[in-house]
């Protein structure tokens, strides 16, 4: 087997676990709500795309390497066709189909996550003398940028028609953009492009290494963004749950408690009253409610929340005690 179909087969199989963050698992459970902030936080990573770019080409131009440049310096140039509605246009075009501001979210500032997953997306391109900068650096964006991004929208577009009617044929930059960087489509052109430049830099057995885990490193970045999004979707799950079987007045002020965050406007009592809610409890109990909770958190299995509040669930975390 050729080294670069032995890479390629790597690709894939980041592609499949990528399908398998909770983010997509339960990508079509969440609320029109969460969505909406899903999409108006990924657009800074949509609007950085050019400049993330722009970087490398200026990079690859200084060391010399003028075909890598080439494939970057296209794929810029369709991101701002002339005479014609740029990517970003497009892109809130889309948005305000589905519901979302165009001027709230242009000027809405990227959370805490998004700037780190911004930097460090920048950082995957960054030139450090490293030799294997062009193969590094072709990789990661192939992944990042290109690839995982269609492996994206192969989720967002289905759902925003089922949602907001707003079809594939009708979406101006979702669909055409999950068309155009497919993998597995032969007309992914922007993926596809990358080959060439990949294949005569994978020569032997250490460069696929490098490109392995340059495309590893790539699919944390871009995986990571959506973990934001993950522990927020748990934290509300977890509350909602708990407000079933324990009732509002406990389980939610247990949750603050916890750190939790909770839906506005529902009458809960300050968070004060919550820490005081929560001294009451035996301290036993709350560490083993605390246990519980967590490991929801961490497993995204809500069975763990049933006994929560139980005393007798004090024995099975903790054992019987001296």
């Amino acid at each position: 087997m050729s080294l670069i179909k032995r890479f390629s087969d790597y690709e894939d199989v980041l592609i499949r676990k990528f399908h398998e963050h909770p983010f997509f698992r339960n990508f079509s459970r969440m609320s029109d709500e969460e969505l909406r902030k899903y999409l108006a936080e990924k657009w800074h990573l949509s609007q950085n795309f050019v400049p993330w770019y722009d970087s490398a080409i200026n990079t690859l131009n200084a060391l010399g390497e003028l075909k890598a440049r080439d494939v970057l310096r296209k794929i810029v140039d369709d991101e701002t066709p002339i005479g014609k509605p740029s990517h970003r246009e497009d892109l809130l075009w889309d948005l305000e189909r589905v519901g979302l501001n165009p001027l709230e979210i242009l000027k809405a500032m990227p959370s805490k996550h998004t700037r780190k997953t911004l930097a460090k997306l920048h950082g995957l391109t960054i030139y450090d003398g490293d030799p294997n900068y062009v193969l590094r650096t072709m990789t990661a964006l192939r992944t990042a940028g290109e690839i995982l991004v269609a492996e994206e929208y192969r989720h967002v577009v289905p759902e925003l028609e089922r949602r907001f009617d707003l079809t594939p044929e009708q979406s101006r930059f979702y669909a055409f953009h999950f068309e155009h960087d497919r993998k597995d489509n032969e007309s992914g052109e922007h993926t596809h492009s990358f080959g060439r430049i990949l294949e005569s830099n994978i020569t032997d057995e250490d460069k696929l290494r490098v490109a392995i885990d340059a495309t590893n490193r790539a699919y944390e970045v871009r995986a990571g963004f959506y973990d934001q999004f993950t522990k927020i979707s748990r934290r509300m799950q977890i509350v909602k749950v708990l407000a079933a079987s324990s009732g509002i007045a406990a389980s939610l002020l247990l949750a603050y408690s916890l750190g939790f965050e909770t839906p506005e406007g529902n009458g809960i009592p300050n968070e004060i009253s919550g820490y005081r809610h929560c001294l009451d409890i035996d301290p036993m109990q709350r560490d083993s409610d605390r246990w519980l909770i967590n490991r929801s958190l961490q497993t995204a299995d809500t069975s763990y929340l049933k006994n929560v509040g139980k005393p007798e669930a004090v024995r099975e975390v903790w054992g019987e005690g001296p």
